[in-house]
């Protein structure tokens, strides 16, 4: 064969085909190589294929991570045929048949063939259930060689053991008790698709191990254990038409389940054993099969544990450190008496505010991130951030806006935006400038107990618009006049029974506030909303900043 046809799976990227036509073919994570592998664990020109009269040998280039065929390290040139895998690192190249080419999906999870794909007329399907629940067959002696067998297998699987050794145990004990020449053991995956975990063979077998996806969905998704008593049998695959059953004689199949579910399958099958597998053998590997699925959860549930306790100590980290971002202390100026308080709803949020003292003014800023958790917490603090480097010595609180909005959109992949209010308050005169990103309205309490919103023009959040002109407005406070923002935590807060907090009962709250303090203010809201909520979960961030201008100063 000339021509070499290739079914390539990298490490990272989506598989692909490649044919090599010249005599010679390097393989390798280099842009020059000529099947270039998305791999950083290779070598630049990790292995080379070449065509030795008539025949194509694979050449190891003096790699890192060694290059294999079959599994078996490439020391010297070591021929290539149809059929036989390259492994480079963690990427994996299947040599094809050029008159039978293997179907896309053939590549990485070792399943090929349709779930609507015929199976043979010998094969034979009971349920899990039903083998579990039935003495195992046999005379008394070869029972209680299957008995010692389980219960060794129950003491090993009893002692710590990690997931890799305990696929190694589980096929270590079938290839000595069944006598298969391949054994496989399939995972499922965070998605649910079916993947090999595990692979053992006979020396001597070759090529790349297929079984049927059909065969998959009926053992994993209906619990039942599967038995081919001689597929060659069957006239339709004695010709090899499928290469799912190419050559093979006999299979056995059984689901690696429990009381939680179907975690995978576990998979034998022989092509030149004089007897084909038995229904005791199916019995056997099915009890083989339950007392590892229970270990297996075990180990899953072990995993999601010790990934959780890592995972709450990074929030519980990035909480303080999102904390920490947060004015310690309020600007000791003459004419305000501020004040302000942040409840994230998870370990961190979304919301964030800042008041900060530039020579006779001051700035006030309320944020409320798209979306919650981790990635909200991100764009808050370089929301943050940003007010904090751009705010002092601009213009216009438009201004100001505008250049964080610029800062915000730039390489905005993920489209993630952010509302604000933005205001500027000259202590002077008591005059506040301010902008509404497609914020909440801000409210204004006067000394007589008015409440009012603030007027003016809504435009859109940071981040959406990139080239959008922000527009401010201004208002004159007088003395004892304050100011209240918030994020839509608060008016959106529900109580137990799915009711929500709404504007009117905060600015029937505020109605009372009319010469409260500005802790007043903050404090009594978050007592309102508790008592509002209950015992309900904290549904939104909630963020509330109360001003109370004093007088000119």
């Amino acid at each position: 064969m000339s021509t070499l046809h290739l079914h390539v799976q990298p490490r990272d990227g989506e598989p692909f085909r490649h044919e090599v036509r010249g005599e010679a073919a390097v393989l390798g994570r280099s842009s020059k190589a000529d099947v270039v592998l998305a791999d950083r664990y290779l070598s630049r020109q990790h292995a080379r294929l070449v065509l030795r009269e008539g025949s194509w040998f694979l050449e190891d280039l003096g790699s890192r991570n060694t290059t294999f065929l079959n599994e078996r390290p490439v020391a010297q040139p070591m021929p290539v045929r149809p059929g036989d895998v390259i492994r480079l690192a963690e990427s994996r190249i299947v040599v094809a048949d050029p008159g039978g080419e293997l179907p896309p999906q053939a590549v990485g999870d070792g399943l090929t063939g349709g779930t609507d794909e015929r199976l043979p007329e010998s094969t034979i399907f009971r349920p899990a259930s039903e083998l579990l629940a039935a003495p195992a067959a046999g005379e008394s002696g070869g029972l209680a060689s299957r008995l010692r067998l389980l219960n060794e297998v129950h003491r090993a699987l009893a002692a710590p053991i990690t997931l890799e050794a305990l696929l190694d145990l589980i096929l270590d004990r079938v290839f000595a008790q069944l006598q298969p020449e391949e054994g496989a053991v399939f995972l499922r995956n965070e998605k649910g698709e079916l993947k090999r975990a595990a692979l053992r063979r006979e020396r001597g077998v070759t090529g790349e191990p297929l079984y049927s996806r059909r065969l998959a969905q009926e053992v994993t998704e209906k619990g039942v254990a599967a038995l081919v008593l001689d597929a060659r049998m069957d006239e339709r695959f004695a010709k090899a038409e499928s290469i799912v059953f190419s050559g093979v004689r006999s299979l056995l199949a059984a689901p690696l389940i429990d009381s939680e579910g179907c975690l995978g399958m576990i998979v034998l099958s022989a092509k030149s054993r004089l007897h084909p597998f038995q229904e005791d053998d199916l019995e056997l590997l099915m009890a083989l099969a339950s007392a590892a699925a229970m270990r297996l959860r075990n180990i899953a549930h072990a995993e999601e544990t010790a990934r959780r306790r890592l995972l709450d100590r990074e929030l519980d980290l990035a909480h303080d450190i999102q904390m920490a971002m947060l004015p310690k202390a309020f600007p000791h100026l003459g004419g305000i008496d501020v004040n302000a308080a942040l409840r994230p709803a998870r370990t961190v949020g979304g919301d964030l505010y800042d008041v900060m003292a530039d020579g006779g003014r001051v700035w006030l800023l309320v944020g409320d991130v798209s979306g919650k958790g981790v990635g909200a917490a991100l764009f808050m603090a370089v929301t943050k951030t940003l007010f904090r480097a751009i705010a002092p010595g601009s213009a216009s609180v438009a201004e100001a806006v505008a250049r964080m909005n610029r800062e915000l959109a730039r390489d905005n992949e993920r489209a993630m935006f952010v509302t604000v209010f933005a205001a500027r308050l000259d202590l002077a005169t008591g005059e506040l400038e301010y902008v509404n990103a497609g914020h909440n309205p801000t409210y204004r309490l006067e000394p007589g107990g008015r409440v009012t919103t603030l007027p003016g023009p809504v435009d859109p959040a940071l981040g959406a618009v990139e080239a959008h002109e922000y527009r401010g407005s201004r208002l004159q406070l007088a003395p004892r006049d304050a100011v209240l923002l918030y994020t839509d935590g608060v008016v959106e807060a529900r109580s137990a029974a799915e009711e929500e907090f709404q504007t009117p009962r905060l600015e029937s709250y505020l109605g009372e506030c009319a010469a409260a303090s500005a802790e007043h203010i903050v404090q009594g809201l978050l007592e309102r909303l508790d008592d509002f909520v209950g015992d309900a979960p904290q549904y939104d961030d909630v963020t509330i900043v109360a001003l109370r201008f004093l007088g000119p100063s």
